[in-house]
């Protein structure tokens, strides 16, 4: 079998033509190591021809070898995984190897942030500009204001412990658990694509920064039809007793009633698009269903949306945003008060939410809809519906199945009919 030659020319010393030999191994024809000025030049040679090269600072030395390896591996991951030009991930590289005699640079804080939205909001489009201004906005705000804090904190666990300590929050409430997550990932925007020290990196566990409820979440649950029909007698004003229609009869999200239209044959047209790490949404058609002692209401509340009399009343633009209004107006009135004390008395919970889930247990109870039918209405999955709303349509939808096959055995019983 024939002896492998290593790369580069024989003239080469032993330890050149050993470390041209390893990039060739782990990293293909595509890299290769020269020297320039006494120091290591490194160039890369893409599919198409095209090179691009960049001096490290390293001397071209034997005693440089492991750090070159080292350097390499850090440089193409990061073009490959974060999508850096070769010399913005060849200073990546400088600045976090140890030892490195390059000086570590600042971060332009407020600059990076900018950069985080533009990343956000236009190259990814993972968040539309409206989330980014409601949500996202104020945590960088305060973000910038722990960093300028005395004294400053010296790596990315510390700017989270101060954003904590700063800004509060109840152990585990949901709005610590997004400040933390948002911060977190401005601190891995900034290591991975804006070239900070990885000391600026965010703990890859966020639960103890996060902590614990120190009591535990109530869950939303349904309000049922006659609690709906005791509401809307007690809501005033028309904007929003078309609203709560509007999200009883179709099963909406609150923030959901901005994003719709009548499609003209009796169906309502949902365009709102909800994005989560595990994927978006996608728009819906969604036919009504009356609540018990309401009939026609999906229909009247498609007219009225169609002919914009009355308007919907101004909810901001993010889910959060328009649920807290929707909640706000509902304690207002003396009839939801009422209606959620009866609701704690029997160890219920009602919500902005409430609507929604009233939705999904009329579908299953009095529908006789299936849980994946429910779901495709409702504009999520499968999995998010049984969840979501298995602790208690389960249990109703299996005590009406069960009764309709108790009566249909009942009748095969009585009139002797064969048994399929």
């Amino acid at each position: 079998m024939p002896t492998a030659v290593p790369s580069g020319r024989s003239s080469d010393p032993p330890w050149v033509r050993d470390l041209r030999s390893i990039v060739k191994r782990e990293h293909g024809r595509g890299w290769s190591l020269s020297e320039q000025s006494g120091k290591v030049k490194l160039t890369r040679r893409y599919p198409d021809g095209v090179r691009s090269s960049v001096v490290l600072d390293l001397a071209w030395a034997s005693s440089s070898a492991t750090t070159v390896l080292t350097q390499i591996q850090t440089i193409r991951c990061r073009m490959e995984e974060a999508g850096q030009a070769l010399s913005e991930a060849a200073a990546f590289a400088s600045d976090s190897s140890p030892g490195s005699s390059s000086r570590a640079r600042a971060v332009d804080w407020p600059l990076t942030v900018r950069a985080f939205q533009k990343h956000k909001t236009s190259d990814t489009g993972a968040l539309k500009p409206e989330t980014w201004d409601e949500m996202y906005a104020p945590v960088m705000h305060q973000v910038l204001e722990v960093l300028n804090q005395r004294p400053a904190p010296r790596d990315g666990h510390a700017v989270l412990a101060k954003l904590r300590d700063s800004y509060g929050g109840e152990p585990g409430s949901a709005g610590r658990r997004q400040r933390i997550q948002y911060a977190a990932q401005l601190l891995r925007y900034s290591v991975e694509r804006a070239g900070a020290e990885r000391r600026w990196a965010p703990p890859q566990d966020l639960s103890a920064l996060v902590g614990q409820r120190l009591r535990p979440k109530r869950d939303s649950t349904p309000i049922t039809d006659p609690q709906l029909i005791r509401l809307l007698d007690g809501i005033p004003d028309e904007r929003w007793r078309l609203l709560i229609e509007l999200l009883a009869c179709f099963g909406l999200r609150p923030v959901e009633a901005k994003h719709c239209r009548p499609t003209g044959d009796g169906k309502l047209n949902v365009s709102y698009t909800k994005r989560t790490s595990r994927g978006s949404t996608k728009p819906r058609r969604v036919q009504g269903l009356d609540p018990i002692g309401l009939p026609n209401l999906s229909t009247r509340v498609l007219e009225r949306l169609a002919a914009g009399i009355p308007q919907l009343p101004p909810m901001g633009s993010s889910d959060g945003v328009t649920a807290n209004a929707l909640s706000t107006y509902l304690n207002r009135r003396a009839v939801w008060r009422q209606l959620r004390q009866e609701a704690e008395s029997a160890g219920e919970h009602l919500t902005a939410y409430s609507f929604r889930h009233g939705f999904a247990l009329r579908a299953h109870q009095a529908g006789g809809l299936s849980p994946r039918t429910t779901a495709a209405l409702m504009g999520h999955s499968l999995q998010t519906h049984s969840s979501t709303y298995g602790q208690w349509t389960d249990e109703e939808t299996l005590d009406l199945a069960l009764e309709q096959a108790k009566r249909r055995l009942d009748d095969l019983q009585t009139q002797r009919l064969p048994i399929p």
